[in-house]
């Protein structure tokens, strides 16, 4: 579900579930974050390169999963009753520990986007250091359909990239934008052909080793540091409490 190699000073973690466009089980999540962790305690790793395998970068979370965790309606199956709410912010946690993790990580992470990039996948693009993108890659925040509508985990960075009215149409109408609309917005850092696509991750992963390895552990402190005086690094985990409420609420039908 997710596998790794190295070469030299770089890490590569793959989300590599290709059957399942990249679609993230719990198991995958908790994987992904132990990954990241493992990579920042290795000395020897300047950068780490995220990347899907397949035909996409990831498709978000696995929807059956969740849907059983949430306990939705399903047919053919009898009721179950609701989640509570801490057994909902038990689950928040987890996807929060993931973003977080992305977020936070002491060494660079570039994300390499390609394919269907949406949901989880679109907040792990969002929060790494870097992403580098295929044209063609179709992104959408098409979660927010699932009674969310502007509750995200990476909220006040959307909107210090693409800015509050258009962060609040990519939480609000869920369209798909394509890989040169992702990098006009903020939200990716360069936009290319995808036959050009893993030339410029080895240029700029190349171009990242050439700084020593304390400037890179201090640099990214310095970085967390002004994402906690933004008011950015702590929004992971108090999204989890407004999305396990939100999402776990008796709604009017309207």
């Amino acid at each position: 579900m997710i596998s790794t190699s190295t070469h030299g000073a770089v890490r590569t973690i793959v989300l590599d579930r290709p059957d399942r466009h990249n679609a993230l089980t719990f198991a995958g999540l908790a994987a992904l974050a132990e990954a990241i962790h493992d990579a920042e305690a290795d000395d020897a790793i300047k950068v780490i390169v995220l990347r899907g395998a397949g035909a996409s970068f990831c498709a978000g979370d696995d929807l059956d999963e969740i849907a059983a965790a949430y306990r939705h309606p399903v047919a053919g199956r009898p009721r179950q009753p609701r989640v509570s709410q801490r057994e909902r912010l038990a689950i928040e946690r987890r996807f929060a520990a993931v973003v977080d993790a992305v977020q936070t990580s002491s060494t660079p992470i570039i994300a390499r986007v390609h394919g269907h990039c949406v949901g989880m996948g679109l907040y792990l693009v969002e929060c790494a250091d870097l992403a580098l993108c295929a044209d063609g890659t179709q992104f959408a925040h098409t979660e927010q359909r699932l009674g969310n509508a502007g509750n995200t985990p990476n909220l006040p960075g959307l909107i210090v990239a693409a800015g509050p009215k258009r962060a609040r149409e990519l939480l609000l109408l869920c369209e798909t934008f394509d890989g040169p609309t992702a990098e006009q917005l903020g939200i990716v850092n360069r936009s290319v052909p995808e036959e050009q696509l893993d030339a410029l991750v080895e240029q700029w992963v190349a171009r990242i080793c050439r700084h020593d390895r304390d400037a890179l552990a201090t640099g990214k402190a310095a970085h967390n540091m002004a994402l906690a005086v933004l008011g950015i690094a702590d929004y992971t985990r108090f999204a989890s409490v407004a999305h396990a409420l939100a999402t776990n609420l008796k709604r009017d039908p309207t």
